[in-house]
């Protein structure tokens, strides 16, 4: 079987389907609550974040699909660093 070249970025889980909870992937390995909730906060409908210890991944909760949808669209890409970006998709349902 052929190898995967390893590129300089990693592959992120993308899910186009609108949903209220959003996915933050590939965040700084030291990255808290509080850092990932200033960028947030100031959306509509915004309800809490929960990073996931050692995952460098955060659900980002609204409090419907609406408000979910413009943080995603204004806050995906956005530079955490000079080296780092915040990825955003929409949490799977389930």
């Amino acid at each position: 079987a052929a190898k995967r070249a390893k590129g300089p970025a990693p592959e992120f889980e993308t899910n186009s389907v609108p949903h209220r909870i959003l996915l933050a992937q590939g965040l700084p390995e030291h990255y808290t609550d509080g850092n990932l909730k200033r960028y947030f906060d100031s959306y509509r409908g915004f309800k809490e974040v929960r990073v996931v210890p050692g995952k460098q991944l955060a659900f980002i909760e609204f409090s419907d699909n609406v408000s979910a949808t413009q943080a995603l669209k204004a806050l995906d890409g956005f530079s955490l660093s000079t080296t780092d970006r915040l990825h955003l998709t929409y949490a799977k349902k389930g």
